[in-house]
């Protein structure tokens, strides 16, 4: 049966995401036929791809309350070079035969198109610059609105224009498509929200079991996505474990 991995987008809610991805490793379900990621899912994601779980572990769970950690904006986006640079860090001599793929959006002209790639045909610098696009998201200090409607405000009056930025901006902030063109037989889905329902999309392609979708039982409040603080996180860390180590799956 091929097997397929779809990372969802939410910030710092990854760290939930990256509790489940190591306890489906220690149960032994790795073996994956294709891997998919948007936004943080990108991040945790390429941890998978380059065969660094255990780092992926260690990467959210100690996260250290410090000044340096603060969020900084950068040209208009919550700059995530730190992040980046911890991946180049990471060493490829495990690197995954499987396919990766990472959706991030480009604007031209007041336009938006996504452009998903395969890190798995690209160089590894590509791919690190395709992880900081999918990841890299917009954030205006002087906008009043909300992040979504401030966003499109934005791409109108062409703040954006020459951009590449998070994939998880685009309309379905999941990446199963290029999963079921790859034709897996069953889908893992690592959502950080905790009433993700599937699109009428995705129930055209798998029914209820052939694809899994894993939830957080946390209700995540709206500033969650940018509180990367080491309690939070590896409180989330620890649910996301919990609930890999006991999710029934039939593979």
């Amino acid at each position: 049966m091929k097997i397929g991995l779809c990372l969802g987008g939410g910030g710092a809610k990854g760290s939930y995401q990256a509790g489940v991805i190591k306890a489906l490793y220690d149960r032994g379900i790795n073996k994956f036929e294709a891997i998919s990621g948007t936004s943080i899912g990108a991040i945790n994601g390429y941890y998978i791809f380059t065969g660094n779980v255990e780092n992926l572990a260690e990467m959210w769970t100690n996260i250290q309350d410090s000044p340096e950690n603060s969020i900084r904006i950068v040209d208009n986006t919550v700059d995530n070079s730190d992040i980046i640079d911890g991946l180049k860090m990471l060493s490829r001599e495990n690197i995954q035969e499987n396919d990766f793929y990472v959706n991030y959006i480009e604007i031209y002209n007041k336009n938006v198109r996504e452009k998903i790639v395969n890190l798995s045909d690209i160089d590894s610098e590509e791919g690190l610059n395709a992880v900081k696009y999918s990841s890299l998201l917009p954030y205006n200090p002087k906008g009043t609105l909300g992040l979504s409607k401030q966003f499109t405000k934005d791409v109108g009056e062409g703040l954006y224009d020459g951009y590449k930025l998070d994939g998880g901006l685009f309309p379905n902030s999941e990446l199963i498509k290029p999963l079921i063109d790859k034709g897996v037989d069953k889908v893992i889905f690592i959502s950080t929200s905790n009433d993700y329902v599937l699109s009428d999309e995705i129930k055209n392609h798998y029914n209820a079991d052939n694809i899994i979708v894993v939830k957080p039982k946390t209700v995540f409040e709206k500033n969650d996505t940018l509180r990367f603080e080491k309690e939070f996180c590896s409180k989330m860390y620890n649910e996301g474990y919990e609930i890999g180590k006991n999710l029934e799956i039939n593979i």
